[in-house]
């Protein structure tokens, strides 16, 4: 009792054209996208020519997908409420609210397969430098045309709007409750219970991917870009750790192949800022040796306008 290729397909076809109508392809291809960082972080993907994208539970907020997973619990809830005189309805989505119940010592998607790499749309802003970019802090500007890896590891726009959200989690509690009625055949008729964990597992796998695209209004100002890679079983070597404030967690470093076909690999870097705090005329001349270094050539190289005191 599997999920099928073709039933796999069909919910990343599902997923995918969600994607779409949440808007989060909504971007022009010669756009710049920023990722703001330390000096390590700075150093590490310049000298490596990656890109450090950490597995989606181990982001630095703990929280950073609980936003959508509320938004998908809540849409199950009001659909068990419309499904009442529907007992076979009822029993699987309520087994979906205990699938999505997050339990401390066995979190849903620690094992997840999706990791993420965050940008923002702001060049020189002042909440990204004091969020990220303490006290020796570098923002690379990245093409957005060479992020875009392959089907599976893409560049996102992260979406803000409520309605949008909210229809989104509706037609994906839907979608849940259909797509496993439709598989419900055969010996899987005979074993409902055993076919809805099995698919779920499967369905989760797909729809999760979009749950580091939506964030609450509030942090609009972020105008936040995400590239969500899916974790393919051969790159299970190439996954890193490192420890965090609060656990132990998992990064991978993404190149750029199709970006450029030169015999040193190269990142689609468009220009850098030197944040606040840095030595500006030392530093500037420092990064572009190092550019130089790696062949990067005329990338310009800026000093923040902000101004910040770090206490």
């Amino acid at each position: 009792m599997q999920v099928t290729l073709q039933e796999n397909e069909k919910y990343r076809q599902f997923v995918s054209d969600v994607a779409k109508e949440l808007g989060v392809f909504a971007f022009d291809a010669e756009d710049i996208v920023w990722h703001y960082t330390n000096g390590p972080g700075f150093l590490g993907i310049l000298q490596s020519a990656t890109i450090y994208a950490t597995q989606v539970a181990s982001l630095n907020d703990a929280n950073e997908t609980k936003y959508a997973t509320d938004l998908y619990k809540e849409a199950i809830k009001q659909l068990i409420d419309e499904s009442a005189a529907d007992a076979e309805a009822v029993t699987f989505l309520t087994a979906v609210q205990s699938f999505v119940k997050e339990e401390p010592n066995t979190p849903n998607h620690g094992t997840s397969k999706f990791f993420v790499a965050c940008f923002s749309g702001d060049e020189d802003e002042l909440t990204q430098w004091d969020r990220y970019g303490k006290p020796n802090g570098y923002a690379i500007g990245f093409k957005a045309r060479g992020l875009v890896r392959e089907p599976t590891s893409q560049l996102y726009r992260v979406v803000y709007d409520r309605d949008k959200q909210l229809k989104a989690a509706k037609e994906i509690a839907s979608a849940t409750l259909r797509f496993y009625r439709e598989g419900l055949i055969g010996e899987r008729a005979e074993k409902p219970e055993e076919w809805a964990k099995i698919f779920f597992a499967a369905w989760d796998g797909w729809v999760y991917k979009l749950a580091p695209l939506a964030k609450d209004a509030k942090w609009r100002s972020e105008n936040e870009f995400r590239l969500v890679h899916e974790l393919k079983f051969s790159e299970l070597p190439d996954v890193r750790f490192t420890q965090k404030n609060t656990m132990l967690g998992r990064y991978i470093a993404l190149d750029t192949p199709s970006w450029l076909k030169r015999r040193n690999p190269a990142l689609p870097i468009a220009k850098i800022w030197i944040g606040p705090g840095n030595h500006p005329a030392f530093t500037r001349i420092s990064i572009n040796l190092l550019l130089e270094q790696m062949g990067y050539l005329n990338i310009p190289v800026e000093v923040t306008k902000c101004s910040l005191v770090w206490p």
